[in-house]
């Protein structure tokens, strides 16, 4: 579908996006679109030295933290807070 409107460089998967998509990484963003209570260990994995997450952080049916993750060298990061959101939950498949 999206061939049709003229994007030929993405790529989609269908799964539990926790775990990220470790063969086709790592990546320089990550960007995650519903809320945790925690950033999950396999995303930061994943980013490049240099590469950011971003997604919220916080309860899932209440106020959460938009929060911007760097990966600034393997194994450490630096963590802020950018501003309050509200995002539907995220769901996990069950196992």
């Amino acid at each position: 579908m999206l061939t049709s409107l003229g994007y030929d460089n993405v790529s989609g998967k269908v799964g539990d996006g926790y775990h990220g998509w470790r063969e086709c990484g790592p990546f320089d963003a990550i960007v995650v679109t519903a809320a945790l209570e925690d950033v999950p260990p396999p995303l930061i994995e994943q980013l490049n030295v240099g590469g950011r997450l971003v997604m919220p952080v916080g309860p899932a049916r209440a106020t959460q933290q938009l929060t911007v993750v760097e990966k600034i060298a393997a194994g450490e990061t630096k963590r802020r807070s950018v501003m309050l959101v509200r995002f539907v939950p995220f769901t996990r498949s069950p196992n």
